[in-house]
Parts: C-alpha cells; sequence; structure tokens
C-alpha cells in the first residue's frame, strides 16, 4: 500500500514539474493565486490541453473544454467543427503547441485567467508571444474556456520577465469557443 502511495506521488510531481520549472529560478509560482490543494491538478490540467490541441487529439480536448464554451455541443459536433477549423492546408484558427505559465490572475472563486509564453502554429506557420489561457474549475476539475495571444501583433515573450508588465483588460470567455460559432 505504501508502495503504491510513494508511485502516485512521483507520478503528480513529475506530471506537475514541468509547470512549475519554468518559475523555480526567479523563486515565482505562477498558479499562486489558485487556491494551494488545486495547483498541481491546474498545472497537469494544462499540459494536457496544450498536449491535446498540439496533436490534434479533440476528443479528449472536448473533455477539457468548460460546459460554456461547448455551448452545448455533443461530442461528435464539437470533434467534426474542430478538425474543420484547424489544419495544415487551411485553418481558421491556431493549433496551441506550447504554453509556459508564468502567472495566474483570479477572475472569481472558480475563473482564472493564465498567463505565459505560448506558441501556435496555423497553416504551417509559428507565431509566439504572450498568450492567456482561461481556466474554470467545474465539476472538481479543471476545464478551459479557450485561449488567444493577448495582443496583434503578438507580444514578445520576454515582456513577462518586467516587472512593470501588466495584462490587458480580460478577455470574454462566456460563449462558445470560436471553432463552435462557425
Amino acid at each position: 500500500m505504501a508502495a503504491l502511495a510513494i508511485r502516485i506521488f512521483v507520478s503528480v510531481l513529475i506530471v506537475s514539474l514541468p509547470a512549475f520549472a519554468s518559475t523555480a529560478g526567479r523563486g515565482r509560482n505562477p498558479f499562486s493565486a489558485v487556491p494551494s490543494p488545486q495547483q498541481s491538478s491546474l498545472a497537469a490540467s494544462v499540459a494536457e490541453y496544450v498536449k491535446a490541441y498540439r496533436t490534434h487529439d479533440w476528443e479528449k480536448l472536448y473533455d477539457l473544454v468548460s460546459d460554456s464554451a461547448r455551448g452545448g455541443v455533443a461530442r461528435a459536433g464539437f470533434v467534426g467543427k474542430m478538425r474543420s477549423a484547424h489544419g495544415e492546408q487551411f485553418s481558421n484558427f491556431p493549433d496551441l503547441m506550447e504554453f509556459e505559465a508564468d502567472r495566474t490572475i483570479a477572475r472569481n472563486e472558480h475563473e482564472y485567467d493564465i498567463f505565459g509564453c505560448g506558441a501556435a502554429r496555423r497553416e504551417k506557420m509559428d507565431f509566439r508571444g504572450i498568450a492567456v489561457v482561461h481556466a474554470v474549475f467545474e465539476h472538481n476539475a479543471w476545464h478551459f474556456s479557450g485561449w488567444s495571444f493577448t495582443e496583434f501583433p503578438n507580444e514578445p515573450c520576454n515582456l513577462l520577465k518586467k516587472p512593470s508588465w501588466e495584462p490587458p483588460d480580460p478577455m470574454e470567455w462566456g460563449g462558445p469557443m470560436g471553432e463552435l460559432k462557425e
């Protein structure tokens, strides 16, 4: 029993390390605005969310998207709309390829904007800049309403290192994802 507990602890630690490692040298936890017991699960969920986008695993992404961002669309419809909106030859929306969390801002007790350095790809073109991922704690788990670069043209990631950098005004995340509106 103790061996199983140790394996579970090590597994959670391994999943959480990449999210926390990027800020370890700066002595800052990017998820410090989130209640302590939920920080490691948020870090792991962000990693899953990015991986689902990167690999076009729309079935998995469906499970990670918040109720409001799904807009009442069932799994099959969601997968179909994501396939048609994302692709290498033609796509209306970029794929989130990487995201390194830098800081989190609470929007209310269940919603958080996570700012960090993001990398995206659209039609074989790569983009990098400051991005925001909107996280929602619902159904006792982390879900996401979407992601976006903060500015166009993209703000360079090195601005996050400046103490004077301030996040832009909050974005609206209350409705369905853009892909589902088309």
